[in-house]
């Protein structure tokens, strides 16, 4: 997804709900009263920097000794989002899938963007070189690719399946074993936890809004024209207002699963 422009605007549509796990994943960090005080921080496809701020908020420093935090992303649309923030955070661009660190950090943070970057049983041991022994790699990634509002995609682009089908596979996770098995022989503390959300959404067609800043984006790309677009987009709304209907008050609800993990890199 390297190459591909994102809408930070579109993106944060629904920023509350997008920045609990975040908030979740981060309150189950260690802190500075756990004997947990890292003075390195990246965070790996940082988008326009609101959960980089969080991080900050969490591990602030003192002015005497303040902690570097870096923000990485590959979208220079949220990069320049980003760099407009208060904070005093290191905005840079580049692709997880090669990115690497000058020095090794502390504290290795990913916020539901690992999920774009291909073969998981090669990137975790790898991201876990750049974390210094007894730092941590703290993980959250959708897990919804099972759930209706990923499966009709498949079903509402039957007329261009080779297409779709390839654009579906551009976001894919592990099963949370395999992160285990790929984490295991550098960690030897490792926290994984499953958590569904009810999003209760509102407006029209909000399921299908949610998604089209996400999932739904590299398989609008890979449609071969404005047509098939229309078309594909229409059946879609359609099959998705059937499966997730507005309630009587007109707000609809959107279960969403999330997978989570904090590793814990063995002290040398």
């Amino acid at each position: 997804m390297s190459n591909t422009h994102w809408d930070p605007s579109r993106y944060g549509l629904f920023g509350n709900e997008r920045q609990r796990p975040a908030i979740d994943l981060i309150a189950r960090l260690p802190k500075a009263a756990d004997g947990f005080a890292p003075r390195h921080i990246v965070d790996l496809g940082c988008g326009p920097g609101n959960v980089t701020s969080l991080l900050a908020n969490a591990y602030p420093g003192t002015s005497a000794d303040p902690v570097k935090i870096v923000g990485v992303d590959s979208s220079d649309e949220m990069i320049e989002t980003a760099k407009k923030r208060p904070e005093a955070i290191e905005w840079q661009k580049g692709d997880i899938a090669s990115w690497e660190p000058d020095e090794q950090v502390d504290l290795l943070f990913s916020n539901a963007a690992l999920h774009w970057v291909p073969d998981h049983s090669n990137l975790f041991p790898r991201l876990l070189r750049f974390v210094r022994p007894g730092g941590l790699l703290a993980i959250q990634v959708p897990n919804n690719f099972l759930a209706p509002s990923h499966q009709l995609m498949g079903e509402a682009g039957l007329d261009w399946p080779k297409e779709v089908a390839k654009a579906m596979h551009a976001a894919r996770i592990m099963r949370p074993g395999d992160y285990f098995d790929a984490m295991a022989p550098a960690c030897d503390d490792i926290d994984l936890w499953q958590t569904q959300y009810c999003h209760v959404l509102s407006g029209s067609d909000p399921v299908y809004h949610w998604v089209s800043s996400t999932a739904l984006r590299p398989v609008i790309a890979a449609l071969p024209d404005d047509e098939a677009r229309a078309k594909f987009t229409e059946k879609y709304k359609t099959r998705l207002l059937q499966v997730y209907p507005p309630r009587d008050d007109g707000r609809t609800l959107f279960p969403f699963n999330r997978l989570f993990m904090i590793a814990h890199k063995r002290p040398e």
